[in-house]
């Protein structure tokens, strides 16, 4: 499934809710990467953005832009795949990791901002949410292989060993 399409109707929202299976939690491109090369990414994805938040359009006056890593997931044969890099303002972020938003304590914000973009009600919001949460629990019922093949097609050396606690 790429895509996160809610049964409740055939609208993928503008903002939509990304949770990384629980068996690949801690690990990110950020931690796995040399500085410079993460930095380098970090800046083209920006660049590429115009300096906005590529969901809200929120601009980087306030220095809030955040590199967010996109995945694909095939639930079939259990393959996480990086298929990108988005610029999102700190909103749209904690909107993408809706359960660390919750374990932080931004959850009503991030929630408020998903409505807002999205122009949903609590209700349609809701009903979306449990969806979410549900596909979550399914997916981290599983170990996850790792396809990075995107770095490699960007010239990027992938180091050999990366920090995926649970995946294989």
């Amino acid at each position: 499934m790429n895509d996160f399409r809610t049964t409740l109707d055939d609208e993928t929202p503008r903002l939509h809710v990304e949770l990384v299976p629980r068996t690949c939690f801690f690990s990110n491109l950020r931690s796995n990467l040399p500085g410079k090369v993460w930095q380098q990414l970090r800046k083209d994805c920006f660049e590429l953005a115009g300096h906005r938040c590529e969901i809200c359009g929120e601009d980087d006056s306030r220095r809030s832009l955040e590199c967010h890593e996109i995945w694909s997931y095939d639930d079939d044969a259990h393959v996480q795949s990086l298929v990108g890099l988005v610029a999102l303002c700190r909103n749209c972020h904690r909107v993408k990791h809706m359960a660390l938003a919750r374990h932080m304590g931004w959850e009503y914000q991030a929630e408020q901002h998903f409505m807002r973009v999205n122009g949903w009600n609590r209700t349609r919001t809701m009903a979306y949410l449990e969806e979410v949460f549900e596909l979550f629990e399914q997916r981290s019922a599983h170990p996850w292989q790792l396809d990075v093949t995107w770095l490699a097609c960007r010239g990027v050396s992938v180091p050999d060993v990366l920090d995926r606690d649970g995946c294989t």
